[in-house]
């Protein structure tokens, strides 16, 4: 499934677009501030029904409207699918797919998959664990039903769980309280648990191929840190028991068995996987202690390209959003991360430099200026 037309009004800088959009890659250059990234953030909310960029309904709106409008046409060559997210200040947000609304904004989730990448997104080798644990969670979302639905009850297991242990007195009444929580949320957390590491074994293959070839002097590798398997003492499970969920389960009892007295003292759930991390290394050393500025903007770069292929696993097809990701690269480089993001599925890139500046890729070419948008 790829996006074949993207029409905006009242969406940023643009009063109004309607672009035919190709397959394969997709080159939008232009000076900045011209409405590249734009572009590119509209598509997402045609995805996830929220801007991957972080910016509110409100932010988005152009200067001086009440409302946004984003639709989009996707395709798999057989069959075409509408999709319609509008926005009006002051209101909710309402989605329509083939002209139906739907009942959940989740159920958006999965129709058109997209990986975004931008320069702000070295934060996720940089940054503390949740960036890292949003990675693993966009992309089980987008291709499972089922995680969504585990990290949603495992997510509202927690809250109240923790609701329970800030008011736990030494009494059975309180017990009992945390208790129920306890096992909602051993139920659903080992289910997200499981998720990850059966997911993270062919995801990390991905990016170590991608990076290798981006920058093949270099190795990198990704482990799951859970704070479950740490806090019983024991390894993770591992090989085919990786999406064990029984197997998490016991653990994660474990876990929260030792951590008992702690949690009651302190009044929070100490462990769980909202405290997990993935650790990237690269030749063997930990990436975020050691690594440099090019190096994280590498990895970065891989880790996308990992999500993004294995969005693509399935057949169902991706769309790589790769904002502003060619100024730091020299031309090799980002002749080879271009091959890479167009060889994975649909491709949108942005950059300041015009195609020249890439040589050998051969793609629809696009400018941008002052909200404008021209085929060259």
């Amino acid at each position: 499934m790829w996006l074949r037309a993207l029409r905006l009004e009242d969406f940023r800088i643009f009063s109004s677009l309607d672009l035919e959009l190709e397959p394969g890659l997709n080159f939008f250059f232009g000076p900045n501030g011209s409405g590249k990234t734009s572009i590119l953030e509209a598509v997402s909310w045609l995805a996830v029904s929220r801007s991957l960029r972080g910016a509110s309904e409100s932010e988005v709106v152009r200067w001086g409207a009440q409302r946004f409008g984003v639709g989009g046409e996707c395709t798999d060559g057989a069959r075409r699918t509408s999709i319609v997210l509008r926005y009006q200040r002051g209101g909710p947000r309402e989605v329509t797919v083939d002209g139906e609304p739907l009942a959940k904004l989740s159920d958006l989730l999965g129709i058109l998959r997209v990986a975004w990448f931008g320069p702000e997104d070295t934060a996720i080798t940089k940054g503390g664990p949740a960036e890292r644990r949003r990675l693993l969670d966009m992309a089980l979302c987008q291709t499972d039903p089922a995680y969504l639905a585990a990290l949603s009850d495992y997510r509202r297991a927690l809250r109240q769980r923790n609701e329970a242990l800030v008011s736990w007195g030494p009494d059975e009444d309180s017990d009992r309280v945390v208790g129920v929580w306890t096992e909602q949320l051993v139920r659903s957390g080992s289910r997200v648990v499981a998720a990850r590491l059966g997911f993270l074994g062919a995801f990390g293959e991905r990016v170590a191929a991608a990076h290798r070839a981006i920058a093949p002097a270099d190795e990198i590798a990704l482990a799951y840190r859970g704070s479950i398997a740490s806090a019983a003492g024991d390894e993770p499970p591992a090989g085919d028991r990786a999406g064990d969920e029984g197997a998490v389960a016991a653990l994660f009892r474990a876990a929260l068995a030792r951590t008992e007295e702690d949690e009651q003292r302190r009044g929070f759930t100490l462990v769980g996987p909202h405290r997990d991390d993935v650790e990237v290394r690269l030749n063997g050393r930990s990436l975020r202690s050691f690594g440099s500025q090019g190096q994280h903007r590498t990895a970065a770069i891989a880790l996308k390209l990992g999500e993004a292929a294995m969005l693509a696993a399935d057949g169902h097809g991706v769309t790589v959003l790769l904002d502003d990701v060619l100024s730091e690269l020299d031309d090799d480089r980002a002749a080879a991360l271009v091959d890479l993001a167009g060889g994975i599925g649909q491709a949108l890139v942005t950059s300041t430099r015009p195609l020249s500046g890439v040589p050998g890729v051969a793609c629809a070419a696009l400018r941008v200026e002052a909200g404008e948008v021209v085929r060259t």
